[in-house]
């Protein structure tokens, strides 16, 4: 009965973790030791969930596709720490962006392993996600009242940059518009429209023209695999053209364009001159800065393939883009034949992947506490779908093969 409850209690605080994303901003120290409050919630659910299995006799973790690349990534990390500037912080980075978050992703590929399980995640994310939209929303309406909406640094909640607001809400965006677009659930489908639309007007609102080229590389995506929603997507084109033209906010945002081409440029030259000097292990973690035109320190080089290459390296920048494209691969190869939830799972969760790779060309999804406990969940979803459509193929032949061999011989073939 223990490992049981254990494990009950492994799933439960999983759902926590999963809610409680943006609780990251809640830190404090034991002595020398930083920590956060995400970090505590990921090792309350990774230790009860080993002390369970360690007690059933399990004594590695699960397997996956993902293993040696996974082994790889990590070793490139632990590279990157010994020949960080700064050792002390490349370590607790390491330790946020790279070993707890995959610890997760060994926990969530075990234990998503029934479709009631994944809902209760999803549902969580859903809550989660969707409150710190409101608080965003909220912020952002006390600044518009007292006429303080700056559009290049705009209002924000817990998380100090807007950019940062986008790209964690970019995957519960996408994941309320898999449920909106393809549940048969009238109840979900309602709730994926109301997930949509909380998280939309927040990520909308965050002016994060990053996040607006993911938008439409989500709405292409849609164009392509659900196309009974093409006329919808017309309508919602023309609403953001409109707007884009009409509304002064967004107006002054698009005015801003070409500076931030000429900015990326830059940033990008620096970063492939980091390379150059450093190429196979990079600069290691929270070893690259740059001061951009001499007033404004950044410390990625604003794009998701340059920034792992700096940080940890070719090998580490290879193990990610594996992972990445693999999955990709394998969801897409396995979507047209998946029904239920775990069609609707696994579509919210390519779309998020593909909404982080467009806004990747021009910032650093996954580079913090949030947004890589997000990327290894969604692994671990695209995953677990995998297994059940394997699963019940396998269930399926069993039956068909029991029904032949109940029927007389006459009858068969």
């Amino acid at each position: 009965m223990i490992p049981r409850a254990l494990l009950s209690f492994a799933r439960w605080s999983l759902y926590v973790t999963v809610a409680a994303l943006p609780l990251y901003t809640v830190r404090w120290s034991y002595g020398p030791v930083p920590t956060t409050l995400l970090e505590t919630l990921i090792l309350v659910t990774v230790a009860a969930y080993v002390v369970a299995r360690w007690r059933e006799g399990v004594r590695r973790p699960v397997a996956t596709p993902f293993d040696i690349p996974i082994i790889a990534l990590l070793a490139a990390g632990a590279v990157s720490v010994v020949v960080a500037v700064d050792n002390r912080d490349a370590l607790g980075l390491y330790r946020a962006y790279f070993v707890e978050p995959i610890a997760l992703f060994y926990v969530a590929a075990d234990l998503l392993r029934r479709e009631e399980v994944v809902r209760r995640l999803l549902l969580a994310f859903a809550v989660g996600s969707s409150a710190f939209a409101l608080l965003n929303l909220g912020v952002f309406y006390e600044a518009l009242a007292v006429n303080r909406v700056l559009v290049g640094a705009a209002p924000n909640a817990l998380y100090g940059d807007a950019n940062y607001v986008a790209m964690y809400l970019e995957p519960p965006f996408a994941m309320g518009a898999a449920f909106l677009m393809l549940s048969r659930d009238l109840k979900w489908k309602l709730a994926g429209a109301a997930w949509t639309l909380v998280t939309g007007a927040a990520l909308v609102l965050t002016f994060s023209k990053g996040a607006y080229l993911a938008l439409f590389g989500l709405l292409a995506l849609i164009v392509v695999t659900v196309p009974r929603w093409r006329v919808a997507l017309v309508a919602v084109v023309m609403a953001a053209a409109l707007a884009a033209t009409q509304v002064p906010l967004l107006m002054a945002r698009m005015q801003t364009i070409a500076s931030s081409v000429d900015g990326r440029v830059q940033v990008f030259g620096n970063a492939f001159e980091v390379i150059r000097q450093h190429p196979l292990f990079g600069v290691g973690l929270a070893g690259y800065t740059y001061s951009f035109r001499g007033a404004m320190s950044e410390i990625y080089p604003h794009d998701i393939w340059l920034t792992f290459w700096v940080e940890v390296g070719i090998v580490g920048l290879a193990a990610f883009a594996f992972i990445y494209f693999a999955v990709q691969w394998r969801g897409w190869r396995l979507w047209p034949a998946t029904e239920g939830l775990w069609r609707t799972a696994l579509w919210g969760s390519l779309g998020a992947l593909l909404m982080w790779f467009v806004h990747g060309v021009v910032d650093s999804p996954y580079w913090k506490n949030d947004m890589s406990v997000e990327f290894w969940i969604l692994v671990a979803l695209v995953l677990v779908a995998r297994r059940a459509e394997v699963r019940g193929q396998q269930e399926l032949e069993v039956t068909r093969v029991a029904v032949v061999a109940d029927r007389p011989l006459s009858t068969v073939g």
